[in-house]
């Protein structure tokens, strides 16, 4: 087995019991260093990428254009915390709730995207789980749009690199949106998550996920020389921990990319994915998805 039982303790932070991660060259897929890659995680905000993928897929179908106006349902106001606080009512365009959700991660906005696109958010999750599969993402279960605790929604550290992977060679038009910094919305600044972004030289994607059961997850992209890698992280039991273990993976790996063996993202799959049984998801002020 790749790991034993994941056992999840939250306090004023999060404790995790390891940190797995993948390292990617982004144009063929070749993953360059890994660890843990296939144990299931919780995905938290991570999520929120399959989110904007299905809402791309939308945007390149001409279903709905980025000035399309959504209406904001009485569901999507009662989502708790990280909002941009819409309200009931109100309509927002398609291209602000992309930045809301590439952004600062509103889980607010996450439900008015599910919800213009499938009539609910269960139904959206359908989408997203079908979507899973025809990417080969096995080891993902989605419950919701936001990436809100949920003890059956899970995913992996391969699995969100392909998905990384395929929004940056299926919807390259839209990349741009993740390296947003700044939001404006009904007068109020809001600023980026994903400190990633200004801390290392040629970042500039992708997403930032928090929960009390997940850590603190990252998934990262720089390009340095014409060369783009793809990093994935969980688990991290801080912010500051989740920046500088990222950080040297990322380093590590242009500096390996010459003498990477070649291993295709896809195959040599780790063993039968460990369940993570029950652990302990404790709602809450540090439990909001980021």
């Amino acid at each position: 087995m790749l790991a034993a039982l994941l056992f999840f303790v939250c306090m004023s932070s999060s404790v995790t019991a390891s940190m797995p991660y993948i390292v990617v060259e982004a144009e063929s897929g070749t993953v360059i260093k890994q660890s843990d890659a296939d144990v299931p995680w919780y995905p938290a905000s991570l999520t929120k990428m399959m989110t904007l993928y299905l809402t791309f897929q939308k945007l390149k179908n001409h279903d709905i254009l980025l000035g399309s106006l959504l209406n904001v349902s009485d569901n999507a106001v009662r989502q708790p915390a990280v909002k941009l606080g819409v309200q009931s009512g109100e309509k927002i365009s398609v291209e602000k709730a992309i930045k809301a959700l590439s952004t600062v991660s509103s889980n607010d906005v996450a439900v008015v995207l599910a919800e213009a696109i499938s009539g609910s958010e269960e139904k959206f999750a359908e989408k997203m789980n079908a979507q899973a599969r025809i990417m080969s993402m096995k080891d993902s279960f989605f419950k919701n749009a936001t990436g809100l605790p949920d003890a059956e929604q899970i995913s992996s550290a391969r699995d969100m690199a392909i998905l990384a992977r395929r929004l940056l060679l299926d919807f390259p038009e839209y990349y741009h949106y993740f390296s947003n910094r700044s939001l404006v919305h009904n007068g109020a600044v809001f600023v980026s998550h994903n400190g990633f972004l200004s801390a290392y030289p040629g970042a500039d994607g992708f997403k930032t996920g928090y929960t009390c059961g997940s850590g603190y997850n990252l998934v990262a992209s720089a390009l340095h020389d014409g060369n783009r890698l793809i990093v994935v992280l969980f688990g991290a039991g801080s912010s500051g921990e989740r920046k500088k273990t990222v950080k040297k993976l990322m380093d590590q790996g242009f500096e390996m990319d010459s003498d990477a063996p070649g291993l295709p993202l896809l195959s040599l799959r780790g063993s039968v994915p460990v369940h993570l049984g029950a652990p302990s998801i404790i709602q809450g002020a540090h439990c909001q998805s980021l």
